[in-house]
């Protein structure tokens, strides 16, 4: 009897801690994307102001940008969009790290990102080009974090591509168990040191082609991200030969 008692204290002592860990996980994941949602909304407004500020400069042609206008209110429809489902969600705790993962579907997040990027895409006249195998199934994860994650790695790579550019977005299924999603772009790549540093947060100033600015904060909280979801997130690159970013998913399941 008294056993018994010492197993079932044992048991609830066990699941308390496991209780204080999810609480802890959650409150990180709301510091880190909040963290990420300033650093989201100051880069938008940073991008607006260089594009009317260009177009104030004449930098920018009345007839390109009467064309882009729609899709600057559309980004900013979506931006406020993301923002009003983030307070929810820290308000609410809507989304929790004890909840289990779900199927995703990522060709469907990469269609929304994309459309979510397309004024930024057309500004800079960048090629994007998404191929995938028809094999490929859904990925274990958290939509949100996914959607994020991925929004931000097309983000840095639209930035940091000249003008006439390229990027392409591969899908691929690994041993039936993983799902990678590169993410790789021509643009002007990182040294060494830039590279060593990529998940310091202000260690390093980085400039986009185009002016943008950043300092770093983005890609350590979508590796943070990726973690929380089993899976990885790896980054190769050479100065003037571009970048690919590796975003490596477990295989759903169900």
């Amino acid at each position: 009897m008294l056993s018994k008692s010492k197993e079932e204290l044992l048991a609830v002592i066990a699941e308390q801690e496991r209780t204080i860990l999810k609480l802890e996980e959650s409150n990180q994941l709301k510091i880190k994307w909040i963290s990420l949602l300033v650093h989201d909304l100051r880069g938008f407004l940073g991008n607006t102001i260089w594009f009317v500020d260009n177009y104030l400069k004449r930098g920018i042609g009345d007839e390109v940008f009467l064309e882009l206008l729609p899709e600057l209110k559309k980004t900013a429809e979506l931006q406020l969009e993301g923002f009003n489902k983030t307070v929810v969600w820290a308000r609410e705790q809507s989304v929790v790290l004890d909840e289990d993962p779900v199927a995703l579907n990522l060709k469907a997040i990469i269609a929304s990102v994309l459309e979510q990027h397309n004024a930024a895409i057309q500004a800079k006249q960048i090629t994007v080009s998404v191929s995938y195998y028809e094999e490929v199934m859904h990925a274990s994860g958290y939509p949100m974090l996914t959607q994020f994650v991925i929004k931000h790695v097309l983000d840095n790579a639209i930035k940091f591509t000249d003008k006439g550019g390229s990027i392409s977005i591969r899908l691929e299924q690994v041993d039936n168990s993983r799902i990678y999603v590169d993410i790789v772009d021509a643009g002007i790549g990182m040294n060494e040191e830039t590279l060593k540093n990529i998940y310091n947060p202000g260690k390093i100033k980085y400039l986009g082609t185009a002016g943008e600015t950043g300092i770093g904060i983005t890609l350590m909280i979508c590796r943070d991200f990726m973690d929380m979801q089993k899976g990885r997130l790896s980054v190769q690159s050479s100065l003037g030969s571009g970048t690919t970013v590796r975003l490596e998913f477990i295989k759903a399941t169900n």
